[in-house]
């Protein structure tokens, strides 16, 4: 690693000099030359810390961290739900306030200590050297359940080859000896997707084996992210740029083929539409604002750890600015594509209604139950507009009649019903897919663009938990290949709770209910740690001095001012959204083969209380040993960011001899 040398920075280091404050640059600078000296040692016995071979290795782990695919579905669901071109301008607007500027502040953390996600915030500041270790507990519990989708997609590649698909057939139903071919096609994918796949139960509450099955592909999925981490940031970057080109090649040829495809203009009507009302909805700005922390992927480490690698004088500004348009640029080719599928899959699906609801009313009337008056129209060219047309044009009698015998097809509450969930997913977009020429082949593209967003994304996750065990450990870095598998295998037994018959009950009420409210409080103990304990002006002024040249000054308004009044604001809106009304989850009875919501039993409410008490606790116990001891909130400027254990160790020690 490069250490600051005086011909090396000559330039910026003689305008410092010319300035009227150079006896604190000074200070600054003698400080980060001690810095650099000591993180050069390495620990007596043990390895060196290694650095990413380039900086395009660096960016591309980044963007692979960034593009989890749940992150995606989520931001179309918000795009339809809330608001279409509205919701993007303020998810563009919350992108520059608190976006870039928060992970400027953990790229620029992690690049300026050199060190790991848990020792760093002792440095910063005593009173948050818990929040290193709530970052990896809760990329460790996280990590465990999100790699179980990557189970879910391989379960699914491995019945493509099949000579017929199981989600292409309608379910068995009771009394039945086949399977029916009238029956409505979500039904099928529906309950392939319960019985089949995850051998879901009918309740939260109702236990059982895990499925062998699905835990021989969790087991598959770990040991491919072994595999890739064997050699750790040596040969991640290679592997990580495979897992990025191949995903964003089928990308492209997936938004070429939908948008070829007829039925699709239903969906891509939406990116037409502005509505101006929801500006001033602050439900959807909230939305917004937590998309952003979960699009980029702060609070949870891996961005800290991944730049606490990267050569210090790097410009992490230009690069944190470089992410948040590559941001940009995937949410504007992917939110086409997935809209045309789901206006493609409301339109077919709304055909089918009509044909089906032409179907039974004929047979009414020649039954004698409906009058001949309801005698429906030939629906040969546009079922949809046919159907209706006929239906409204109905006297109102004669119409409810009708209704009251066959549902509704509106093609607006079926494009409607998109959510972001993995179940989502799944059904819809294995349904559409399965009814285009060549369905194997699309099929299996779809789930290999799955897998490498899935895998590249759990792989920042798990490299993230690895060098921090390392940086936190030295000694762990004497066997890294043994660590790698260690940590995978509990991970993998830890994930068998969620292959259970109520795994994907778990896997929603952490993934839905759980994981937003630590990670918010996390960032918010970041900011704080950093623009006010540390001293917002104070650390950039650090950061002028590595990078040769002024950093935005709005930054720090961005830091103290903005970042923590926003975040507290997204803090609050979620805990009136957990405590406004009841916790619920779709599930699959049995008896009715339907869907059905259910309530989230009181205990799971408990146990997501105390998870998040559970990972939340170190920043309290630091919080409680600083103000016991007296150790002030503010660091004082003769305790400088260090890059060594013993230097934190000192500081506390120090207060605690004066106590």
């Amino acid at each position: 690693m490069r250490s600051i040398k005086e011909g090396e920075n000559a330039p910026s280091l003689a305008k410092l000099r010319a300035s009227p404050s150079d006896m604190s640059q000074e200070s600054t600078l003698e400080s980060l030359q001690l810095v650099k000296r000591m993180s050069n040692k390495s620990t007596e016995g043990f390895p060196a810390r290694l650095l990413w071979s380039s900086k395009v290795e660096y960016v591309l782990a980044l963007m692979g961290y960034m593009l989890m695919p749940s992150g995606l579905l989520r931001f179309v669901s918000y795009w339809v739900h809330k608001g279409s071109w509205s919701f993007f301008i303020a998810y563009i607007l919350m992108l520059l306030g608190i976006g870039i500027p928060l992970l400027f502040l953990e790229m620029a953390v992690g690049q300026r200590s050199q060190q790991g996600s848990v020792e760093l915030w002792k440095n910063l500041s005593p009173w948050f050297g818990g929040v290193g270790y709530s970052m990896v507990m809760v990329c460790f519990i996280s990590n465990t359940y999100l790699n179980v989708f990557n189970a879910w997609i391989l379960f699914y590649m491995s019945h493509i080859f099949h000579f017929v698909a199981p989600w292409e057939k309608c379910p068995l139903q009771k009394n039945s000896s086949d399977f029916d071919p009238e029956c409505e096609q979500a039904t099928s994918y529906t309950y392939f997707w319960y019985r089949q796949t995850l051998k879901a139960s009918d309740r939260f509450e109702d236990g059982g084996q895990p499925s062998f099955s699905l835990g021989m592909f969790l087991f598959l999925a770990w040991c491919l992210i072994c595999v890739f981490m064997v050699n750790g940031i040596k040969s991640i970057g290679k592997i990580i740029c495979v897992l990025m080109l191949v995903p964003y090649l089928i990308m492209f040829c997936f938004l070429i083929r939908t948008l070829s495809m007829g039925s699709t203009e239903y969906g891509l009507k939406y990116l037409l539409i502005l509505k101006v009302a929801s500006i001033f909805d602050l439900t959807m700005w909230c939305h917004a604002g937590i998309q952003i922390l979960f699009d980029i992927g702060l609070g949870f480490g891996p961005i800290v750890s991944l730049s606490s690698h990267m050569h210090d004088f790097n410009n992490c500004l230009a690069d944190a600015s470089f992410m948040a348009l590559f941001k940009i640029f995937t949410l504007l080719i992917t939110t086409p594509f997935i809209l045309s599928i789901l206006g493609f899959w409301a339109t077919i699906t709304t055909h089918h209604c009509c044909q089906r609801n032409t179907k039974k009313l004929i047979m009414l009337i020649a039954q004698g139950i409906l009058p001949p008056e309801v005698q429906p129209p030939d629906l040969q060219d546009n079922p949809t507009s046919i159907y209706n047309y006929w239906l409204y044009s109905l006297p109102p009698p004669l119409r409810n009649t009708v209704l009251s015998m066959v549902p509704e097809c509106n093609i607006q509450k079926q494009f409607l019903k998109i959510e972001d969930s993995p179940r989502f997913l799944f059904l819809i977009f294995t349904e559409v897919i399965s009814l285009l020429p060549g369905s194997a082949f699309w099929t299996m593209l779809f789930f290999l663009l799955l897998l490498g967003l899935g895998l590249g994304s759990n792989l920042m996750f798990m490299l993230g938990n690895i060098l921090t065990l390392q940086d936190t450990f030295p000694f762990c870095r004497r066997q890294p290949k043994m660590l790698t598998v260690c940590v995978s295998m509990v991970m993998f037994l830890a994930g068998l709770i969620f292959i259970q018959p109520s795994g994907i009950y778990y896997f929603s009420l952490l993934n839905e209910y759980w994981v937003v409210v630590p990670i918010i409080i996390i960032i918010i103990c970041e900011t704080l740690a950093v623009a006010w304990a540390y001293g917002a002006k104070r650390f950039l002024a650090d950061m002028m001095v590595l990078l040769g040249h002024p950093v935005f000054p709005g930054c720090d308004w961005l830091w103290r001012y903005v970042s923590p009044v926003v975040l507290l604001g997204l803090l609050m809106s979620i805990f009136a959204y957990l405590v406004q009304g009841p916790l619920v989850y779709m599930a699959w009875d049995s008896s009715t083969s339907k869907e059905v919501v259910r309530l989230f039993p009181v205990w799971s409410l408990i146990l997501i209380a105390g998870l998040s008490v559970l990972v939340l606790l170190p920043i309290l116990a630091y919080f409680a040993y600083c103000l016991t001891l007296g150790i002030p909130f503010r660091a004082t400027p003769s305790h400088n960011l260090l890059s060594t254990k013993e230097a934190s160790k000192d500081i506390l020690q120090g207060y605690k001899t004066e106590s």
